[in-house]
């Protein structure tokens, strides 16, 4: 009598290996990876522009001083000399852009800081507010049917929009979506838009002070809500460098919408390449044996990994034409 053979599937053997996210929960070895996002934005522009301080070394206030200059050279050609001096202004009050994930808010993000560079408030101003209902209607549109047993479900599963921002955010945060100082952050850029979209005198007086105002609360709800480095509940703590989406993390609706798919599945021995489109790309084993790892075990591993043992393309190719000359 024969006994039944269960295969064994590795991530090589799925079409989009490291990125077959629907197939990943057959992989054997999947107690041994994490998903590692590696799909972001930022923008540092705005942090060479301040003046050294007095208490740096000489060599690093040279160097801040010529990347600063070749920073200012950029925004020259970018926008032009005229006016130069308040499109630098504008950019150092409004500082590096949120370090975000890819997402359908990154564009209009950048639009509406863009606008306020050149001195465009108003528009800097509407954009950004008009950015932050769309973040809750997105949310909320993206991940109902997560929550069909909420009694919320009944009040949004038909609605194609949202306009009420205190009932929005406090349906997110029922379903412990948003991350802390988000519903707070959101509420406050509420109260920016009411004033500034509805008829208000004092507009005019506070134009470009409502619009920084309204863009840094964007800025700050964006790094919290889709950033790497805020200490997010879903990510593993202790892994410098990287961040893992926590194995207990990974079916959270959240999570699973927006940060899964820009990740790798991968191994503490992972490593990253990148492609001739630019874009980068996660090489590792295919296969790291049976076993598992509870996320602070894992977290040690990466730390500790031998440098040698990172995965290279070298070291595939050299795995590769040693399985062509065994077979």
């Amino acid at each position: 009598m024969s006994e039944d053979v269960v295969e064994r599937i590795t991530v090589g053997e799925l079409d989009r290996v490291f990125y077959a996210h629907a197939d990943h929960h057959r992989v054997a070895d999947k107690g041994l990876r994490r998903y590692q996002p590696f799909g972001f934005d930022f923008d540092s522009t705005a942090l060479m522009l301040d003046e050294p301080a007095d208490h740096w070394e000489e060599q690093v206030r040279l160097l801040h001083l010529e990347n600063r200059d070749r920073a200012i050279a950029r925004l020259k050609e970018q926008y032009g000399v005229l006016h130069h001096d308040q499109i630098v202004q504008n950019l150092r009050d409004l500082g590096p852009k949120a370090f975000s994930l890819i997402a359908y808010h990154n564009r209009f993000y950048h639009e509406a800081r863009e606008a306020f560079v050149i001195g465009s408030y108003y528009p800097a101003l509407v954009a950004t507010c008009a950015l932050g209902e769309r973040i809750l209607n997105h949310l909320i549109l993206d991940l109902r049917e997560d929550f069909k047993s909420s009694p919320h479900y009944r009040r949004v599963y038909r609605k194609e929009s949202f306009d009420d921002w205190a009932f929005a955010t406090g349906v997110l945060s029922d379903w412990n979506v948003l991350v802390e100082g988000v519903a707070e952050d959101l509420l406050e850029l509420s109260k920016l838009r009411h004033r500034s979209i509805h008829f208000n005198p004092e507009t005019y007086r506070v134009l470009r002070e409502d619009a920084l105002a309204a863009l840094k609360l964007i800025g700050d709800i964006v790094s919290k809500q889709f950033g790497f480095f805020g200490r997010q509940p879903w990510f593993i703590e202790g892994t410098a460098g990287a961040q893992f989406i926590k194995k207990s993390y990974e079916a959270h609706p959240f999570v699973r919408k927006y940060l899964v798919p820009q990740s790798g599945f991968v191994g503490v021995l992972y490593g990253m390449e990148r492609r001739a489109d630019g874009h980068w790309q996660h090489l590792d084993l295919v296969d790291y044996g049976d076993g598992e790892m509870v996320d602070d075990e894992f977290a040690k591993a990466f730390g500790e990994r031998d440098p040698e043992q990172v995965v290279t393309r070298a070291m595939i190719q050299a795995q590769r034409a040693e399985e062509g000359s065994d077979a």
